[in-house]
């Protein structure tokens, strides 16, 4: 008797870890939000998988995006770890030694420097002006203390030697904010699809990686946001995977006798770039977009299709300015207008 009771404890005991290991794998429409990985934005990752495998792909974007923050901070240092701001305050003393994620990083950043230099990452100490305006003062900075800046804004000052960095101007500042996020969802995106997440979404606050097709085979709509509410205003259709970053002038600003002073700052003049309100870059590379996004915002629409047009792989771009902009559309609402590049004009719509 004893012999059969504990069997039929076996047998219950075996059918109750059956059904829970069935739930578990059961496949279903996941999502979640992570508020504390950094980058001052929430980063989403929306799939169709398993639990199991969810929480080992949740781990996977969260350990990316905070070790990431980390690396590319250029505000905090942290302990047995050379970053951003170690390299910002110790690079004209010393050559830095630098682990081979942020080197590969940098190095994408100076080649996309060296296609167009509307895209500058060694503008740090003039964007550190405009960060303090923003954050602190409300009060856009001085001329002077400007065009002293712009002294000190030259690539050719940042020297790369094997892993070690090293800058040639005590006054040089690299900034990496227009090129890391993008940068750092490529990397999460590389390692979800080798983990086996082939569908699904990451937003990381603008930046959209799309992982791979849906899975009922329908096309993906990803929407644009209008400049100047949270509903978006156009959509973009694609069915195949890809990555679209946004850069616009109501991200982060701040308003100074009522002229409204954006975040993205035009290397050349020293002052917030004014040609566009939003541009939105469609490749598929995270880090190459979040680049050519900012690059595109400190152009106007004419140059930087003509920009496009001299890369060698595929970029497309949507661009949307005040309905009163002298320019051609493809599309027009009371407010706007929206210029695409020819590859994707049947693509792009115009949202009820």
């Amino acid at each position: 008797m004893l012999v059969l009771s504990i069997c039929f404890l076996v047998f219950i005991s075996s059918v109750i870890f059956f059904v829970q290991n069935k739930d578990n794998e059961t496949t279903e429409n996941l999502n979640v939000t992570l508020t504390d990985v950094g980058f001052d934005t929430p980063i989403t990752l929306n799939c169709s998988c398993s639990q199991a495998d969810f929480a080992k792909y949740t781990k996977i974007l969260r350990k990316t995006f905070k070790e990431n923050n980390k690396r590319f901070d250029q505000y905090h240092a942290y302990k047995n770890m050379n970053n951003l701001y170690t390299l910002n305050h110790e690079a004209y003393d010393h050559p830095i030694q630098m682990d081979e994620t942020f080197i590969d990083c940098l190095k994408l950043a100076m080649k996309m420097q060296s296609k167009n230099s509307q895209f500058d990452i060694s503008q740090g100490a003039l964007l550190n002006l405009w960060h303090d305006a923003r954050e602190n003062t409300q009060v856009p900075p001085s001329d002077d203390k400007i065009q002293e800046a712009l002294k000190h804004i030259d690539l050719k000052n940042i020297q790369i030697n094997k892993n070690e960095v090293s800058y040639l101007d005590s006054e040089l500042s690299i900034d990496l904010g227009a090129i890391a996020k993008g940068y750092t969802a490529q990397l999460a995106k590389e390692a979800l699809n080798k983990a086996g997440l082939k569908n699904g979404y990451i937003n990381a606050g603008g930046n959209v990686v799309l992982l791979g097709e849906k899975e009922d085979g329908s096309n993906w709509k990803i929407g644009i946001q209008s400049p100047d509410s949270s509903d978006a205003l156009v959509q973009y259709e694609t069915k195949k995977a890809t990555c679209l970053v946004t850069s616009g002038d109501y991200q982060r600003y701040f308003t100074y006798k009522n002229k409204k002073y954006s975040h993205i700052i035009d290397p050349q003049t020293g002052y917030p770039a004014n040609y566009v309100r939003s541009v939105t870059v469609i490749t598929n590379d995270s880090g190459k977009a979040d680049a050519l996004s900012t690059t595109l915002f400190c152009m106007s629409v004419e140059d930087g299709k003509k920009y496009l047009s001299t890369l060698d792989y595929d970029v497309q771009a949507i661009w949307i300015v005040d309905k009163d902009s002298d320019v051609s559309s493809d599309l027009e609402t009371k407010d706007y207008k929206i210029i695409t590049t020819d590859k994707i004009k049947n693509r792009v719509t115009l949202v009820d």
